[in-house]
């Protein structure tokens, strides 16, 4: 991914160019990618939602918070957080079943961390994420948003990646290379740090930094901040999940991230519909992909590639719209 992303920064002209073969194949490519993010963010959808209970109260706190995202845009740091927070009180004080808190949990098995060093390793995690809300206000560079995602966003590849999305672009990198970027990590075991290697490189050389280092930088603080919170999270899940009142918020708290991710979907598809020059073709690409990926249980690879030959001979045939400019004569 560290040489695809070599490749699309030397190419990012040609693809920023509606009448080019490489924004052909981007955008087609793209249309993966978003039907990718629908895939990942329905199939949560339903399982952390439609299927726990057949009661309103997560459906509720779900796309409430989708639509706080919405009306918020760009969120401030602070909001995904606070919002999972309200997610996990509404179901404290309303819980959606009594019999999800008395259920009897299996043991959770041998860990290799005390429970005093997770306490520790879960205090820095926390220190780190206060210091991450605050820079995030004051340091608007290309790096933070690695961590933000890094520190508040958990998941797969087209869970994270979205909601690193709405912070990068426009400013940092283009849409349809993001986009594009999704479609092909997804291609490859771990998404994310495919990602990051592909989007890090891309970001050091615009911005005139060490490109190795700027990669290095990307991944840690990308995948660092899961890796540390899993340490830390470990050695205390079986006192924490022994506790009444986190068996109650946990369904709130896992409805308002999903809720965070929903958002997402918006943004993903706007994205695809500001840069495609045929709209229409690459609707018809993500409907396919989907129905390819999801129904059909076809490979990512193989909707990818068949993706980006559909976007190469769209765009071969194409007339170029550079060439087709009529400047009009001044009436006078």
């Amino acid at each position: 991914m560290t040489g695809l992303g070599f490749a699309s920064s030397s190419l990012s002209e040609q693809i920023a160019n509606p009448g080019s073969t490489a924004n052909g194949v981007a955008i087609a490519c793209s249309s993966v990618g978003v039907a990718l993010v629908f895939i990942a963010v329905t199939g949560l959808v339903k399982k952390m939602v439609i299927e726990k209970t057949t009661k309103w109260t997560l459906a509720i706190i779900c796309f409430g918070t989708a639509a706080c995202c919405l009306i918020v845009s760009p969120p401030p740091a602070y909001m995904n957080p606070l919002l999972i927070f309200v997610g996990g009180a509404i179901t404290t004080f309303m819980p959606i079943s009594e019999n999800d808190v008395d259920e009897k949990l299996p043991p959770a098995g041998k860990i290799g961390c005390s429970v005093w060093g997770g306490v520790l390793i879960f205090l820095l995690y926390l220190a780190l994420a206060a210091w991450t809300v605050y820079d995030d206000a004051v340091d608007h560079g290309w790096l933070i948003p690695f961590l933000s995602a890094g520190m508040f966003v958990w998941g797969g590849g087209p869970v994270v990646l979205p909601m690193l999305m709405t912070t990068l672009t426009p400013q940092w990198i283009d849409q349809t290379i993001f986009i594009t970027g999704i479609a092909i990590a997804e291609m490859m075991p771990g998404p994310v740090f495919n990602m990051s290697c592909f989007l890090g490189v891309q970001l050091a050389l615009a911005n005139n930094f060490p490109w190795a280092e700027g990669t290095v930088l990307a991944w840690v603080a990308l995948i660092g901040p899961g890796v540390v919170l899993t340490f830390g999270a470990m050695p205390l899940w079986n006192k924490l999940r022994s506790f009444k009142f986190y068996n109650k918020a946990l369904p709130g708290l896992n409805a308002a991230a999903v809720g965070l991710l929903v958002s997402t979907v918006f943004t993903v598809y706007g994205a695809l519909e500001d840069r495609s020059t045929w709209k229409p073709g690459s609707r018809a690409v993500a409907l396919c992909a989907y129905a390819l990926i999801d129904l059909m249980k076809v490979e990512v690879p193989y909707v990818v590639l068949a993706a980006g030959v559909a976007g190469y001979l769209w765009a071969f045939v194409q007339p170029d719209p550079n060439s087709a400019a009529v400047t009009a004569a001044p009436a006078w």
